[in-house]
C-alpha cells in the first residue's frame, strides 16, 4: 500500500521522529485530514524513505514516529535538463513531467529567442510544481532546481558536466547513434530551447564546450515535447526503467 509522501527538511528529524511544518503540514492536516495514527511515508532528500505513523496533527506542525526506514536504490549518475524560458504553463508541463520521469536537476536559462522572462518567481513556481510531481511519483529526493541563467552563465555551468545533449530542429544526427554512445555512469546534461529555437552562434557556443548537437525527427516539437522525449529516451539508453533501478 502507497501512502501519502511528504518532504521534510533533514534538520526536522530528532532520533526517531519528524517534526512535518509549513506546506507540507498544510497538505497534511487542511488537504488530506489525516489523523494520529496514520502512516505516511516521509523523504528527507538523503535517498530513504521513513515510513512513519502521525502522533501529533496540528494546524502549523505534526509529529511522526519513525517505524522503518527503506533505502532506496538510485541512479550513479546526474541528469540535468537546461530549458530555455517558454511560456508559463509550457513550461510548467515540462517540469511535472520531466521530474515524473526522475530528472535530477533542472536549470532555466535565456536564450535569444525567448520570448518568456523570469519575474523573479520562477524558482519558486518550478519548485512547487516538482514538489507536487515527486510525491505523485513516488520519488525520494527532489530535483534541484536552479534561478534561471543568463546564456553565458548556463554556458559556465555545462562545463561540470562529461556528456552534453542537445536538440535542435536544424541538426541532421541521429539521436540514436549519439545516445548510444554515452556512459550511463558519467553526469550528464540535456539542453531544449524555446519555442524560438537557437541561434546558429548560440549552437557554436555549445558546441565549443563540447555539446553534440542531435536532431529528434521531422517533425518540429514545442519545447515541453521536447523536453519529455529527449529526458525519456536517455532514461531507455541509460537503463533507468528497470525495477528497483
Amino acid at each position: 500500500m502507497q501512502y501519502p509522501r511528504f518532504f521534510v527538511l533533514p534538520v526536522n528529524r530528532s532520533d526517531d521522529t519528524i517534526l512535518i511544518t509549513e506546506g507540507e503540514n498544510v497538505h497534511l492536516s487542511a488537504v488530506l485530514r489525516l489523523k494520529p495514527g496514520d502512516r505516511v511515508d516521509i523523504c528527507l532528500n538523503d535517498g530513504n524513505v521513513y515510513e512513519c505513523e502521525l502522533l501529533e496533527v496540528g494546524k502549523k506542525e505534526s509529529l511522526a514516529k519513525i517505524k522503518n526506514i527503506v533505502v532506496a536504490p538510485e541512479r550513479e549518475n546526474k541528469i540535468a535538463l537546461f530549458m530555455a524560458l517558454t511560456k508559463s504553463e509550457r513550461m510548467d508541463i515540462a517540469i511535472e513531467k520531466v521530474t515524473e520521469l526522475g530528472i535530477d536537476a533542472i536549470i532555466p536559462f535565456e536564450s535569444k529567442f525567448c520570448t518568456a522572462k523570469d519575474k523573479g518567481n520562477k524558482r519558486e513556481r518550478l519548485s512547487r510544481i516538482a514538489l507536487s510531481a515527486s510525491k505523485q511519483s513516488g520519488r525520494v529526493r527532489l530535483p534541484e532546481i536552479s534561478e534561471t541563467l543568463a546564456f553565458d552563465k548556463m554556458l559556465e555551468n555545462l562545463k561540470s558536466y562529461s556528456q552534453i545533449i542537445v536538440a535542435y530542429e536544424h541538426s541532421t544526427a541521429s539521436a540514436k547513434e549519439v545516445l548510444s554512445a554515452l556512459d550511463n555512469t558519467r553526469d550528464t546534461a540535456i539542453i531544449v530551447g524555446s519555442e524560438g529555437g537557437f541561434d546558429e552562434t548560440e549552437i557554436a557556443s555549445l558546441e565549443n564546450v563540447g555539446a553534440k548537437v542531435i536532431s529528434l525527427g521531422d517533425n518540429i516539437l514545442r519545447a515541453e515535447t521536447a523536453a519529455v522525449a529527449l529526458t525519456s529516451a536517455l532514461l531507455y539508453q541509460f537503463d533507468a526503467w528497470g525495477k528497483g533501478k
